[in-house]
Order: C-alpha cells, then structure tokens, then sequence
C-alpha cells in the first residue's frame, strides 16, 4: 500500500490514492475496476499472456484490428497498470502473491472454483492477508445449482428479467445497447468492494464479495419486479416507449424528430394540459377525471395519447424541448452520439474528454460519471499496451522487498476509527447517519441500500409534496384511493428508513432539518438543481450546519450547466443519453425499457461516489460535495458505443440482439406464448457445442461459419437453424440441453418466472421477505451487495408519513415534549 495524503492539495487531492487494487478475468470486471482507477486507485491488471480476449474485440480506433485499439479495452482500462501473467507457471503464481501482499481488493471473475485450483482459493488468500476483499463478479454467483453455467451479458439480461420488458409489443425481446448487465454489475460491485473495505479497516478481517449477474439485472430492474407482479397479478412485458404506470408517457413525434414526455406528478398534468389546451384549443383535455396521479388517466391512456402528439406535431424538437421544460414539464430530447457531443449541457460542464490527450487523437469519450469537489475523478492515463508495466511493477516488489515485508499500512478508510479487535460491527455502515431528501428512485435508492447494511436514514417528506410513490391506488382495488403507504416501490426504495415529515415552507422547519443535517454525516437529494435553496436549505447553509458534511445532489443533468433546473425521470435520460436511439432494432428509431433503469444506473454510481467521499474524509476530516448529473453516468454506461459511433460516419447503430464479440448472439422464439430463449457463442469451441446441440455437427466446419467474423457475416442463416431448433422446445429445458454443452444459454425470464420457476434465485435466497406496517410482510426483489460475512437486512416497510417524528426529534434532536407538541400543533412538524 502506497503512504498517506498528508498535506496533500486540493489539485492532487485522490479519494482511493493509496488504495492497491489487483484485477483478473474477464470483461464482466472491467467497469469495477475502471470505477476504482478513475477515482485514484492503483489498479493493476493481472492479463494472460499475449493480453486479454476482449483486446481483441472490435470496432477499433483506426479501423484496422489491434490489440490496443479496440473500444472496450480504450474505454474500460483508463488510469490502470498492465502486467501478463500466467497463473499455472510457478514464477507468475510467485508474483500474484507478492502483489496479495500489498493489495487491499481483488477483482476476479473467473469460473466458480477457478482459483481453488489454482490454490489461490479466498481462505488462501486471506490467510496471507487477513484484510483482504475478494470480489467475484460471475454469472450465477458462487453457490446454487446454476453456479457452473456460463453467462454473458444478453444472458444475464434474459434471466435477470429485463429483456422480456424492454422493446416493442410485437417484438422479440431485446437488449439495451452497451452489455448493460457487465456496467451494472460492476457498479454494484465497486460498492460492494468499498463497503467491504470499511468493514475491513473496523474488524481487521476482509472478506468475499459474491455478485451475481443475474441478480444485479433482477436488482436494477426491480421497477417490474415481484412487488409489482404480486400486487397487480399482471405480468410486465414490452409495451414500446410508454411506460404502462406512468400517463402520459413516451415518444411522440415532432416536425423534425421525436422527443421523450412524462407526466408522474399532478402539478406536471395540469401544466401539460393547460399548454395543450392553449396550442390545440382542446377542451376535453382539461376534464377533470383526467387529474391527480397517473392511475386516473390510464383508463384514456390512448386518447391522452393522441392530444400530446396533436402538440408535439406542430413544433420542432427544439421548440417542445425549451417550452415544455419551461413549463415544468419533463421532456426530452431524442439523442444520438453526435447530437449529445453537440449537446449545450455537456458542452458546458466539459464532460467529454480525448482518449488519449498527449496525442490529441480527436476521439472523444466519456468523462466523469459523478464530481466530487475535493478528489475529483481524473484521466491520469490512457489504457496500457499489454504489460507495459511489468517492469516497474517489479521493481516497486523488489524495493518492497529490499524494505523487509510489509510496512504499515494507510487503509483507504482512516485508521483513528479502526476496530481491529471487534468481532461484532452491527452492519458494514453502522455508525453513519444520512438525511434524505429526494423522491422517486435515484436518490432514494442510494438510501435504501446503505440501510440495508446497517446506516441509520432519516426521509423528510412533506404533506403537501410526498414521494410520488405514495401516489399508489392499488390496481385490484382502485375504490380505496390513494393508499401511501402500499406502494410495492415505496418499499423497493424506502424500506428500512426513518421518516419525519415537516412543512418546510415553515421557518420552523427549516431549522429543524439543520440540527438534523448537523448530525449527519451525509446528506443525499434528488429534488431538481434549486430546489433546497429556494426552501433555504441550499449547499452553503447546508455546509454551514455542517462543515464536515459529505453532501451529494443527483439531478437529471447537473447542478452547473445551462439545462441545471430541467425536470427528468428515468425515461427521460434514457432518451437524451443516447441510450434509447442506440438500442433495440435497426428498423426501430428508439427502444425504451419499462424500467427507468438511468435511475438505477445513477443510484449505483451514487453510492459509490459516496462511499469514496466517507474514505477520503475518514482518512483526513474533510467533507466535500458531489454533483452527480443522471445524464452523465448514464453516458458513462454506453461509453465504448460512444467511441464506436465515432469511428465511422455512420457508425455500426443499433445491433438488435447480435454483438461484436459473440456470433450467433440472439432470442429465440421457444414452444408456448411469449416464450424465448437467449443464446451467446463466443468462440470456436462453443460453437462446435452449438452444432452438436442441433445435430449438425459437421456445421463447425463449413466456411461460413468457421471463425467469430464470418459467423457475424452469417448470422441470419445461423439464426433461422437455431429458430427452428428452439420453436418446438420448453425453454428451460432447452437451456439445461445447451449449458451442458457449455453454450451460454438462459430463458428470457418474465417475474413470475423468477419467483416461481428459478432455482438459482431460491437457492441463493435472492428474494427478500420484509416486515411490513400494515400487510405484515412483503416480499422485495433483492439487493445482489454479495456482502458475505457482513450480509444486509431490512427491518420495516411500509411506515406512515412522519412515523419516526417523535423518535428523531425528540432522542436525537432532544426536543422536549412540551416543544415537540407545540411544533405539531403549530403545523411545523407534520402528521400522516
């Protein structure tokens, strides 16, 4: 471990610089790793020898293959250290061990069982460094009946139930663009891993981060989850733009494009109606029925449909996009690559940066998914030939070694608050306390998993603007109304929480919230850029009640910027990432998921931002803010698409189900309705299992089928003979067939398939049964932090507006009875 930051400066300032990260496998680890070596740790990478597979996987930056060149490794390996090794050779074995010695976190994904044959097994390892974290990233997990079959990323999709809702009605399932599985998974995982570390520091004793793919893809798609499935009865399934709870919602066209409108709140509905009223005339739109929360106008989503695009039709992109957002109103643009390195927001806050600024290449790709204002991300360094830092690797071991062992170690987290000697830490985030204020997921999902693993989060809402999850009229029984606390998504990104309610148009109040951000350690809002400071809660006075305070904004596109005080939602930033026009089919212009997964993606980047901001200030007291733009990080997820579409003028665009790096790659109509099956062949050996699975064994040896690329070139006769193969078949047991085969293979799973059909999930305990304030328990979709020696557990959902009141201001504010009722009768503090 390299020393300290002692005296270091706001320009050098780095929140992981003395953090030694070791990563092996394949690409399913690189976004974890590029997370860490962006944010200042040492990461080395641990490549075979000749360099990695995916090195080899194009499109490349100058067109001709080269091992240097290709997109992923550009995007993926900025900041790390390159050294070959083969892990069987005595010698390589000899220096992956001196590199344990120094390393605080491994990323690995190898095959389950992998290193325990190479006898570098985790209870190997961790007996040569006790406060080590193992982090393993791989299909199915370390454990359960799946655990040996292969994965991929379409896989993983398929299984993790976001395929089968993502796309258009009369479609087959389809894929976001940018192996979304592999950058959710390591998103989770760098949390994971640095929630590990502080575990570590506290107890002396590292320990293994187990990540499962497929249910990092259940976790991040939860928004059509068992909640949902369990409270309706309905199956979630592609619906095309519009989002089946959310009205209006969807692309809607305009002279010169489309654009991207959603209405969640019935403040926005009165808006959008009273500008259609005035551009149209229309008179039915300001009918009463249509008002309050989205439930009420699902029954005329159709005719609401069609007055929308009765607007949208007589103005330019541009026109809807300024008005409505003027108006208050979440609408977007439709963006593809060039519209987004031309985009004004971005242009402003300096997001693109050149793949490799010595050399001025031109090439653009994206910057930083989140700003911290003390240790600020950094491009230090292009991505590295192969092992071109096997020399100074070596030496940095050898005068290591000529030092006499280890010398004291400068954890990432600081050393003043280290328990070695405790056994029993309540929680791997036991002991912070974060004030929420936020709605909807991005932000509130950042809360609910640092809960989960032992946080104390405190919600303050309002009566008179409640999270848009309490909006909820169950679907069985509309009759009851607005029911605030059923919501299956206010338990997904709410359960475990304190909540106190406050009129915070009150003075009163006001103050009350910063006694409570006096005692926290983080704040964390999602509220648009002006929101606080309009309450007099803004940044200043927030760091005024708290000069240590570690204070994170997530908004749609920033707090700088000239878009800082637009309105988004998940849909919204899938449309003008780029991520929508890049996905699905070519003959689509745009494909949306049901999911708002930019919210998820954001909540993920956030709670790593987070946690590197608690190391930096546990190891120097300072605190620091971060502005995290949804935009941005959803950028950040599709980056190597976005050098791609630079490489050509018009780019490879959207790929449907097929990939560069796998051929035949797609879904697969099975026996029975709706029923498919997701297939991935990587190479030459499991395309020769493919060929035996359809008795066409000699099919390996044709020509056209022969090597990766002329099977890319092939890939529709190869998709028709799988086609006719799979239509006959139950999809499960086609998938049992092809895994023992060694094929990547998994059913495009709906919900109810994973709670009632999916051994793996069982086996794992995936599913989350949570006590509940009022049903008793509910069941969740889970977590997927693969924390296994310090596993997270929610306590209670489904609490009331305000339900903590009396426990937060009176113990912990010390507010006496007399003055806590005076504040309740006064309207200050507020009641459900």
């Amino acid at each position: 471990m390299r020393e300290g930051h002692e005296g270091e400066s706001a320009e050098s300032a780095s929140a992981l610089g003395n953090l030694t990260v070791l990563e092996i496998g394949d690409e399913a680890g690189l976004y974890c790793g590029k997370l860490f070596a962006d944010m200042g740790a040492d990461v080395i990478r641990v490549e075979d020898r000749g360099g990695d597979r995916f090195r080899r996987v194009g499109p490349f930056l100058g067109k001709e293959p080269h091992p240097d060149r290709g997109v992923l490794h550009v995007y993926s390996n900025t900041n790390k250290r390159s050294i070959e090794a083969n892990l069987e050779e005595p010698a390589d074995r000899e220096l992956f061990l001196d590199l344990i010695d120094r390393a605080d976190l491994v990323i690995e994904t190898l095959p389950p069982g992998r290193l325990a044959a190479l006898k570098l097994d985790y209870d190997s390892l961790a007996r040569r460094n006790p406060s080590l974290v193992v982090t393993s990233i791989t299909g199915f997990g370390q454990s359960g009946p799946w655990r040996d079959f292969r994965s991929s990323d379409i896989v993983a999709n398929a299984l993790g139930g976001a395929m089968f809702v993502t796309g258009e009605t009369d479609d087959p399932p389809v894929l976001l663009a940018g192996s979304q599985a592999l950058v959710a998974a390591g998103a989770l995982a760098a949390s994971s891993s640095m929630i590990a570390l502080r575990h570590a520091v506290r107890t002396g004793r590292g320990q293994r981060v187990d990540i499962s793919l497929e249910e990092v893809v259940a976790s991040v798609s939860h928004i059509t989850g068992v909640g949902r499935w369990i409270e309706d009865g309905v199956i979630p399934r592609r619906s095309g733009s519009a989002l089946t709870a959310s009205c209006p919602s969807g692309a809607y066209p305009c002279r010169d494009g489309s654009i991207y409108l959603m209405v969640n709140r019935p403040l926005h509905w009165k808006a959008l109606a009273k500008w259609i009223h005035e551009e149209t005339g229309n008179e039915e739109i300001l009918q009463t029925e249509f008002e309050g929360p989205s439930s009420a106008r699902l029954p005329y989503k159709e005719l609401i449909a069609l007055f929308v695009e009765e607007l949208t039709s007589r103005h330019t992109v541009a026109e809807i996009f300024e008005e409505g957002q003027r108006r208050h109103i979440a609408v977007t643009r439709i963006s593809d690559v060039d519209a987004l390195i031309a985009d004004p927001q971005i242009a402003a806050r300096g997001f693109f940066e050149d793949v490799d600024p010595a050399a001025e290449s031109g090439m653009l790709m994206p910057g930083a998914p989140f700003r911290h204002s003390l240790t600020p991300w950094k491009l230090r360094r292009r991505a590295p030939r192969v092992g071109e830092h096997e020399g100074e690797i070596r030496s940095e071991l050898t005068d290591r070694a000529r030092k006499k062992g280890r010398a004291s170690r400068a954890h990432p987290f600081s050393s003043a608050q280290a328990e070695p000697n405790s056994k029993d830490v309540p929680g791997a985030l036991a002991g912070l306390r974060v004030v929420e204020f936020g709605a909807g997921m991005a932000g509130p999902w950042i809360g609910r998993l640092m809960a989960y693993c032992g946080a104390e989060v405190i919600k303050i809402e309002s009566l008179g603007f409640p999270d848009v999850t309490r909006l909820y009229v169950p679907p069985r029984h509309p009759e009851l109304g607005i029911q605030t606390q059923m919501s299956p998504w206010f338990t997904d990104w709410n359960a475990g929480k304190s909540f106190v309610a406050l009129d915070l148009e009150k003075p009163e109040a006001i103050d009350l919230c910063k006694q409570l951000v006096a005692r926290a350690d983080v704040v964390v809002e999602n509220y648009s850029a002006e929101t606080l400071s309009k309450l007099g809660l803004g940044a200043d006075v927030l760091r005024e009640a708290n000069p240590d305070l570690i204070h994170l904004r997530s908004t749609g596109f920033g707090s700088t910027g000239p878009y800082r005080n637009f309105v988004s939602w998940g849909p919204n930033i899938e449309a003008h990432s780029g991520l929508a026009s890049l996905s699905g089919f070519p003959d689509r212009p745009c494909t949306f998921s049901q999911y708002a997964y930019p919210d998820s993606l954001s909540a993920l980047h956030g709670l790593f931002a987070l946690l590197c901001a608690i190391a930096y200030r546990e190891r120097t007291g300072a605190g620091q803010s971060i502005d995290l733009a949804q935009l941005e990080a959803m950028i950040c997820g599709i980056g190597e698409r976005v050098l791609a579409e630079q490489i050509e003028e018009s780019g490879p665009g959207r790929l449907g189900n097929r990939s560069f790096d796998a051929a035949p790659q797609g879904c697969y109509r099975c026996a029975g309705e709706d029923r498919w099956i997701a297939i991935s062949v990587p190479d030459d050996e499991t395309f020769e299992g493919l060929c035996h699975v359809l008795d066409l064994p000699n099919l390996a040896k044709d020509p056209r089928f022969s090597t990766l690329s002329a099977r890319r070139r092939h890939a529709d006769s190869l998709d028709s003979l799988i086609e006719e193969w799979a239509c006959s078949r139950d999809e499960y047991e086609a998938m049992a067939t092809l895994q023992t085969r060694g094929v990547p293979a998994g059913v495009v799973q709906t919900t109810e398939d994973q709670m009632e059909r999916d051994p793996q999930l069982a086996a794992r305990g995936y599913l989350e049964r949570i006590p509940h304030r009022i049903k008793g328990e509910v069941i969740a979709n889970g977590l997927a932090l693969g924390l296994t020696s310090t596993p997270g557990k929610t306590l209670h959902a489904g609490e009331a507006i305000g339900e903590d009141n009396e426990r937060v201001f009176r113990e912990l504010l010390g507010i006496s009875r007399d003055e806590f009722g005076r504040l309740v009768e006064s309207g200050v503090i507020e009641t459900g």
